[in-house]
């Protein structure tokens, strides 16, 4: 193992922390309305209008399914159901299946999109020629995730990508940060977690004994203490990672 001077291990969540899952979603999205939902809807609806109903009733679904409420092929028609009802279309038949073919249609569509937050490939370039190793740690779906970091360039500077959907737990669940570690050959004293999310990212990581950054764009940076504050990532480059 390398010793405690030696670069920090540093994990990355995927989704709204390097990739940009909002832009790219939403771009699959409005193709998807489009191409398949609009002709077949009882009554007009635009794509304006189903984006962000989606978006709330995607984010319901992602909480079911990391409480364990509801299965992975579950989330991925319903949340699409729910979108429509919450839109007040009357149920028709077909309804189902339109749901059905909009979820496998997201799944086909979105993960091919490259849209990555600003500075993502430099900064990745730079930490890596710091010495430091890096890995993608995320709660997505193993046949999804792999796709981003492929498709998107991120992939030559990670050594592994972790989902949730392969280690069998979720963040924050202690036991995806332990998995996620083992897998790594890292220690929790050399571990850092970058994330958007303040629960699954940052507490998550904290009461593993890691230490960790979280990624939030609409903040100002707050980067003299651990857990740190950025809100561009290039701030990341500013970071003592060897700070306790």
């Amino acid at each position: 193992m390398s010793t405690s001077h030696a670069p920090a291990d540093l994990f990355f969540d995927l989704d709204r922390t390097l990739w940009d899952f909002d832009r790219n979603s939403r771009e699959a999205l409005e193709e998807i309305f489009l191409e398949i939902a609009q002709p077949n809807l009882p009554e007009h609806k635009a794509a304006a209008e189903f984006i962000p109903v989606y978006e709330a009733e995607n984010e319901k679904c992602w909480k079911a399914y990391r409480e364990g409420r509801i299965t992975k092929e579950e989330l991925r028609p319903l949340r699409f159901r729910k979108a429509m009802d919450r839109l007040g279309l009357p149920s028709f038949d077909g309804m189902e299946a339109l749901a059905e073919a909009m979820g496998t249609a997201y799944v086909e569509r979105a993960p091919y999109r490259t849209a990555l937050f600003d500075g993502a490939i430099d900064v990745c370039r730079s930490l890596k020629a710091r010495g430091h190793r890096m890995f993608i740690l995320t709660n997505g779906f193993e046949e999804v995730q792999h796709i981003k970091v492929n498709r998107s360039g991120l992939e030559p500077f990670f050594e592994g990508v972790f989902t949730s959907d392969a280690l069998g737990f979720k963040k924050p669940h202690p036991e995806c940060f332990s998995k996620g570690l083992a897998l790594a050959d890292s220690r929790a004293d050399r571990a850092v977690m970058i994330g958007d999310d303040w629960e699954c990212d940052v507490e998550g990581a904290i009461q593993a004994g890691w230490r960790a950054v979280h990624f939030d764009p609409s903040q100002p940076p707050s980067i003299s203490a651990a857990p740190w504050r950025i809100s561009a990532l290039p701030t990341l480059l500013e970071l003592d990672f060897n700070q306790r």
